[in-house]
């Protein structure tokens, strides 16, 4: 049974946040405990649903874990004697694929399900086989899995050109080069700040990697790993979460440790565009909307015709895809017009009829583009979102803005990257109640 909860909007919302870890960063990471025959400590470590899925398939691999329950996770990976990930909860979740490089740089072969997770779009695995094959692993499909094995005999160096900036692909390979004896360059890599935590975690276990934060970078990797401790960053799109939230509800919310120039800079320049004003204070971020109200500025976007700026997301250091749907929201609540464009998912932007049924005036050009026009007043109402994760937190922010009820159902997949978010929101004022729980 799927979640149902019902917002009464219209609260400004105030106080002080703590934004979640990194979730991507932790789930890249604890896969990479594998490659070490000692102890790896996770500190941060949400209680996700994902995460509980990759401690369960380390325990299966023979991996000992253990867990404080405090956010502690601490794994030992010497007794991990198998390579075949459990069907079950591989083929559950994508971050499954995560298994691979490391499996396969401990034991020379790799098997795992093909993966699951949230509805969006295509997204194949075309990202990693591609790298893969270029470091001589040949991939082949059995029954419902998939497997890599790599070559007996490594080459001294590799390079690898990958066909797209994939996150989970450039994390996957990092993770494989860093536990072999070559000299691998990664060019087009992923340098999100989850990829970073994760590269400098294998950094610490002892892996020679220069580049790290670019596009390109040089691993030297040892098959002797050793332990380390691993913390990761808070997470970028949780705090672009709240920005939204302060500046559409007419609130002001300090995010507490949120001043983080490397992982916010970016997106605090597209805040202002929407007059949203962000102020540093020492570690933290105030957030609130500007005097004069929303707006999408005349200068500072680009132009998709005359009177019509355009707003697109890149890989990183660009504006993040995850961060795409709660724009949406941001512009249906400011003055003017805005072309908003999702061009790394054919399905990213389905939760705009959602949204227009809730009262927004967004015109969809193709399954890609959209117009947002603004101001609008939420009217509220019945949905059942995209079972995708910014999607549904998408329609979750448009519900906190008028004083108007609106059901939700589905919820409960936000909370595969955010556990606590209705505490979270009900303890800055909002006002939710959960009519159904989804199972467990």
């Amino acid at each position: 049974m799927r979640e149902t909860v019902t917002i009464v909007g219209g609260k400004k919302l105030t106080g002080e946040v703590y934004p979640i870890p990194n979730k991507n960063a932790i789930v890249a990471a604890l896969p990479a405990s594998i490659l070490c025959k000692g102890t790896t400590v996770f500190h941060s470590v949400p209680d996700t649903s994902d995460v509980t899925k990759i401690l369960l398939i380390i325990e299966k691999l023979g991996g000992v874990v253990e867990n404080d329950g405090n956010g502690t996770v601490t794994i030992n990976g010497e007794s991990i004697n198998s390579y075949k990930v459990d069907q079950k909860l591989g083929s559950a979740f994508r971050a499954s694929l995560n298994f691979v490089g490391p499996l396969l740089a401990r034991f020379g072969v790799a098997q795992v399900p093909q993966p699951g997770g949230c509805e969006l779009g295509m997204r194949s695995i075309e990202a990693h086989t591609n790298a893969f094959s270029k470091l001589g692993v040949s991939i082949e499909l059995i029954n419902d899995y998939i497997l890599f094995t790599a070559p007996k005999v490594k080459e001294k160096t590799y390079r690898v050109w990958q066909i797209e900036a994939s996150v989970t692909a450039t994390e996957n390979i990092v993770m494989y080069a860093a536990g072999i004896a070559s000299d691998v360059q990664i060019i087009d890599a992923a340098c999100e700040p989850h990829v970073t935590d994760v590269v400098n975690l294998l950094k610490d276990m002892g892996a020679d990697i220069q580049g790290v934060g670019s596009n390109q970078l040089h691993i030297t990797g040892v098959e002797d790993m050793q332990g380390a401790d691993f913390t990761p960053r808070p997470d970028f799109v949780d705090i672009t979460g709240y920005m939204i939230a302060a500046a559409i509800t007419d609130g002001e919310i300090t995010i507490k440790g949120g001043n983080l120039p490397d992982v916010v800079d970016g997106i605090i320049n597209w805040m202002v565009l929407f007059n949203v004003q962000v102020d540093r204070v020492g570690d933290d971020l105030l957030v609130k909307r500007g005097d004069g109200g929303l707006t999408i500025a005349d200068v500072g976007f680009p132009q998709a015709a005359k009177n019509l700026p355009k707003f697109v997301p890149r890989p990183w250091p660009g504006f993040p895809v995850d961060c795409v749907p709660p724009m949406a929201v941001l512009a249906s609540k400011s003055e003017g017009r805005l072309l908003l464009q999702n061009w790394m998912y054919e399905s990213g932007l389905d939760f705009v009829r959602e949204l227009n049924f809730l009262g927004a005036d967004i015109l969809m050009l193709d399954p890609q583009k959209i117009i947002v026009k603004g101001p609008v007043m939420f009217a509220g109402g019945d949905v059942t979102p995209p079972l995708v994760i910014q999607s549904m937190k998408a329609v979750f922010l448009a519900a906190l803005c008028e004083p108007v009820e609106t059901t939700i159902h589905g919820f409960d997949i936000l909370k595969r990257r955010y556990p606590n978010i209705i505490e979270v929101y009900q303890k800055l004022g909002a006002q939710i109640q959960v009519v159904t729980r989804g199972a467990d």
